[in-house]
């Protein structure tokens, strides 16, 4: 008599990847994304002080048009 392998099925697993999506991003994940853009700004506030410019922080002074 020959086995078959019986078909996969949702199971615990596809139940803990649901709870984990409804929970959205951990906490480590948004820190570590809040770190790469406060380097990120730092970086670019460096490069313009060097430049002998500051960095446009306001749409006014990017020139955008209401």
């Amino acid at each position: 008599m020959t086995r078959t392998s019986p078909a996969p099925s949702n199971g615990l697993y596809d139940e803990m990847e649901d709870d984990d999506n409804r929970r959205g991003p951990e906490r480590d994940e948004t820190d570590a994304f809040h770190r790469l853009v406060r380097h990120l700004v730092a970086d670019g506030d460096c490069r313009a002080a060097k430049a002998g410019r500051r960095a446009r922080r306001t749409l006014t002074e990017m020139g955008a048009v209401r």
